[in-house]
């Protein structure tokens, strides 16, 4: 039988063999190698000016030819010129072509001095699938804007976590610019200002429709850096080597056609799986269509509260941003500041330099 002291001297030996150089630290309660992050230093894209090229991607769904030529046509109108590879309109099932082709049409924009800034035309899914194909250093190199939302959620929190890149939640090419949403557009990317308070507006005729109301969940006020994007990509990415760090972020949220009951199970899982419990606040949009639900069912209203009060942060539902035509363009990865209560969200810096 082992006796004390040889027990101690063997769990001594491990210790040390555990803190050998190259050895990757285990959890004690998973068993999974622990993730140690050390975010590199923040980079602000060049900010962007009329005339600019926009090279078009589509790391996700593909697209139809009409939809390519309408993304075109608006930026076009709006004072850029666009850039995109033949690759851009490829199909591999339901992919834009093969996750290498969607990975290299995306390492040629970011490498090719001719392009400006980058923006996906649609998302759809399949970003995730291209994450580890990516060279981050190159594209820590070569920074430029980096825009899109939903799927693109997966490729924003990433670039921005491995390279310290500034990233956009915002319009893609197949978004109607309405007013709004050109506004925003602007006020971050073209002409921005080191304090901006994002107005407020509702969608006209969504006056009956819950999933627009706005108000506060729970009160009060938070400071840190925004970071944030679809619901359901970010549950997906929970426990992989890309999980979001939500620790000390305000982190906006939004999701799109998903029963109430989907909605709880994802955010459900990123308090269990994830950091979000030490985020600083929750700033979240348009659930558009995720209130569609066969009865008995929780409201989407709370539902989300049910998960999000205990949490102790200010949370706030009904900003503009989503699935949704009015959208703001919010950046992954400055910081900002969060009223819940007043229902206000402030970047503190720019964005772009």
């Amino acid at each position: 039988m082992t006796d004390r002291r040889t027990f101690l001297k063997n769990m001594a030996m491990l210790g040390a063999v555990s803190a050998l150089p190259g050895m990757k630290a285990f959890s004690q309660t998973t068993g999974n190698p622990l993730k140690v992050k050390h975010k590199p230093v923040k980079i602000l894209p060049k900010r962007l000016e009329k005339g600019d090229v926009i090279g078009l991607v589509t790391p996700g769904s593909p697209i139809t030819e009409e939809k390519l030529k309408n993304a075109v046509s608006k930026l076009e109108k709006m004072g850029y010129k666009t850039y995109y590879r033949p690759s851009v309109l490829s199909e591999y099932g339901y992919f834009a072509g093969t996750d290498q082709e969607r990975a290299d049409e995306l390492m040629h924009m970011f490498t090719n001095d001719q392009v400006d800034a980058i923006m996906c035309v649609r998302g759809g899914y399949g970003s995730i699938r291209v994450l580890d194909l990516l060279d981050y250093d190159l594209i820590q190199k070569n920074p430029k804007i980096f825009i899109g939302y939903s799927d693109i959620t997966a490729l924003i929190s990433a670039i921005n976590e491995r390279t310290g890149l500034v990233c956009f939640h915002g319009p893609m090419g197949i978004s109607d610019f309405d007013g709004y949403t050109l506004k925003s557009f602007e006020h971050v990317l073209v002409n921005p200002t080191a304090r901006y308070k994002y107005p407020y507006t509702r969608e006209e005729n969504t006056e009956d429709n819950p999933e627009f109301d706005f108000y506060t969940i729970r009160p009060g006020k938070a400071e840190g850096e925004l970071i944030g994007g679809n619901l359901s990509v970010l549950a997906s990415m929970a426990g992989s080597d890309f999980e979001t760090d939500f620790e000390n972020k305000i982190v906006f949220l939004e999701e799109i056609e998903e029963k109430t009951y989907r909605v709880d199970r994802m955010l459900t899982q990123l308090v269990q799986a994830t950091n979000l419990r030490k985020a600083k606040g929750l700033v979240l949009g348009v659930f558009y269509k995720c209130s569609e639900n066969d009865p008995p069912t929780l409201s989407l209203k709370q539902a989300i509260e049910d998960i999000v009060k205990p949490l102790n942060i200010p949370v706030a539902y009904g900003f503009p941003f989503g699935h949704i035509e009015t959208k703001m363009t919010l950046p992954a990865g400055v910081m900002a500041k969060f009223n819940a209560t007043k229902r206000t969200l402030k970047l503190m810096e720019e964005a772009v330099s």
